[in-house]
């Protein structure tokens, strides 16, 4: 059922959190303690902290595919908290950051289309005080991100320049417990995709992630799809045989393809990954 709220005699809908995969989570162990110390989370994960320093809104960087989401994901299975994202992209206007109006899910067919206004994954995390993620930041324009600035100092709220709306926490708790972090990918930098000078210097510290070691990324492909030891063997031929860095998505969607291939026609093992790499990590040979 929608989730309904009143502000300013306002009635908005408000967003659902996302699902979090509910898998174990293998490596990355000081880039997850950073993020922690940023966030002002126990060691251990389970709380946040109680203490009069405000959270830092980190924010992640690292090629497609290394773990940033699965670092998010980490400290909200942990912390047992709701998490919301904005996927980052070209057409994203203010608006979208803050409320938008839409059909009304609740209307009769015969009763013409009425609107409903319907808070953002961000008005929504700011509102209940949870955790907010927006990946690929650096994908959007200047001017969708300008309400982040009240976002992310002591205002703590997005305006709705639609409604004329300030959206934030409706109390002291829900204002302590809110989170804010990002993700962007350098590459997109490097092509001109910058973000904003306010932007950059309010989303510190910056966590590296870089590609997992080889340790870290078979243990990541046993756990999630329970390799042969034949397999394991031909990965780690294959593995040394690569001359480039190899993403978590990259590696499971080959071994997945190669899995699946030798089970439905046959054939090496070490033949079917050298076959079929260049197909999964775009790149010849």
């Amino acid at each position: 059922m929608p989730r309904e709220v009143v502000i300013d005699g306002c009635t908005i809908l408000l967003a659902e959190p996302v699902e979090v995969p509910r898998r174990p989570f293998i490596g990355r162990g000081e880039e997850l303690e950073m993020c922690r110390i940023a966030w002002g989370v126990s060691l251990d994960g389970e709380r946040l902290l109680d203490d009069a320093r405000p959270p830092l809104n980190f924010r992640l960087e690292g090629a497609p595919g290394m773990g940033k989401n699965e670092l998010v994901y980490e400290i909200a299975r942990c912390l047992d908290m709701p998490l919301y994202i904005v996927q980052g992209h070209e057409e994203l206007t203010p608006e979208d950051l803050a409320l938008l109006l839409t059909p009304d899910p609740k209307a009769q067919l015969d009763t013409g289309v009425p609107l409903v206004l319907r808070a953002s994954p961000l008005a929504t995390a700011l509102f209940e005080g949870a955790l907010f993620f927006f990946d690929e930041i650096n994908r959007v324009p200047d001017r969708a991100l300008s309400p982040l600035a009240s976002v992310l100092d002591g205002r703590q709220s997005i305006y709705s320049a639609m409604t004329g709306l300030h959206i934030g926490p409706p109390d002291d708790e829900a204002k302590a417990r809110f989170r804010f972090c990002c993700a962007l990918n350098p590459s997109l930098s490097n092509a001109g995709h910058v973000l904003p000078e306010y932007i950059e210097q309010r989303t510190l510290p910056v966590i590296e992630v870089k590609p997992p070691t080889f340790d870290e990324l078979l243990t990541i492909l046993n756990a999630r799809l329970n390799l042969s030891p034949e397999f394991i063997v031909a990965f780690e031929q294959w593995y040394a045989e690569e001359r480039y860095e190899v993403s978590v998505r990259q590696a499971l969607a080959l071994m997945t393809y190669a899995v699946n291939y030798e089970e439905q026609v046959g054939g090496e093992k070490i033949g079917i990954l050298r076959k079929f790499a260049a197909r999964v990590l775009g790149r010849g040979r």
